[in-house]
C-alpha cells in the first residue's frame, strides 16, 4: 500500500520539483527576455549620447556665431573669401582700420596637411603691420564641422548687391540692393548621427557702398 504526504498523489510527493524540460524552457525564456531588456537600455543609451554630443556641438556653434556677430556687426571691411591649401578664409577689419581678424576654416585632418584638424572653425587677430605666420595658431571657436560637400562656407556680399534675388522668388526681393557688405556663413556640425546646420548673414554696419575692395587686412590670407 502507498503512502502519501498531505497534498500528495499516488506518483510522487507535493515538492517532487521541476523536470529537465521546464527548467530549460524556463531558461530559454529568461534569456530572451534579458537580451530584449539589454538591447532596449542600449539603445536608451546611444540615443542619449547622440543627443547630449549634438546639443554640445549646436551649443558651440551657436557661442561661436553670438561672438562673430558682435565682431563683424562693426567690421569696416570684409574680404573676398577663398581657399588656399587645405583650408578656407576670410579676413575682415574692425572698426579701427588696424584691427584685423580672420576666419579659417579646415577641411583637411590633423596629422595630414591639415594643421589644426578636419572641421576646426579659428578666429585669428593681430595689428595691421604684423600678419600672423602661415598656418599659425588662432582661437578655436567650433570644432566638429562638415567639410565635405558643403562648401562654399564663406561669401561675401557686396554693398549694391541684391543678395536676396533668386529665380525661383519672381520680382520679390529683385528690388533690394543692401548699402553694406555682408558676410553669409553657412556651416554644419555632426555629432554620432544627428547633423545641425547654421546659415546666418552678417551685416557689416562700419562699411558702405564707397568701402574699397581692398584692406591692408589682406596681409594674413596666406599665399
Amino acid at each position: 500500500m502507498n503512502r502519501r504526504r498531505p497534498g500528495g498523489t499516488a506518483q510522487g510527493p507535493a515538492d517532487a520539483g521541476f523536470s529537465l524540460a521546464e527548467v530549460a524552457v524556463t531558461m530559454s525564456i529568461m534569456s530572451i527576455m534579458m537580451v530584449i531588456f539589454t538591447g532596449a537600455i542600449l539603445q536608451v543609451y546611444r540615443t542619449s549620447t547622440a543627443t547630449e554630443s549634438l546639443t554640445t556641438a549646436q551649443s558651440q556653434l551657436w557661442i561661436a556665431f553670438q561672438r562673430l556677430d558682435r565682431q563683424l556687426r562693426y567690421a569696416s571691411w570684409i574680404a573676398t573669401p577663398g581657399q588656399f591649401g587645405t583650408a578656407w578664409y576670410v579676413e575682415f577689419a574692425g572698426p579701427a582700420s588696424t584691427e584685423c581678424r580672420q576666419l579659417r576654416l579646415e577641411t583637411a585632418p590633423a596629422g595630414g596637411n591639415g594643421v589644426d584638424g578636419q572641421g576646426v572653425l579659428q578666429v585669428i587677430e593681430w595689428t595691421q603691420g604684423h600678419p600672423p605666420p602661415a598656418g599659425g595658431p588662432g582661437q578655436t571657436i567650433a570644432s566638429q564641422v562638415v567639410t565635405t560637400g558643403v562648401a562654399p562656407f564663406f561669401e561675401q556680399q557686396s554693398a549694391n548687391a541684391t543678395p536676396y534675388a533668386s529665380p525661383s522668388s519672381g520680382a520679390v526681393g529683385t528690388d533690394f540692393t543692401t548699402d553694406s557688405q555682408r558676410l553669409r556663413i553657412r556651416l554644419t556640425t555632426k555629432a554620432a548621427a544627428g547633423t545641425a546646420q547654421v546659415d546666418t548673414t552678417f551685416t557689416a554696419l562700419n562699411t558702405s557702398r564707397d568701402t574699397p575692395t581692398t584692406n591692408a587686412c589682406s596681409e594674413g590670407r596666406p599665399h
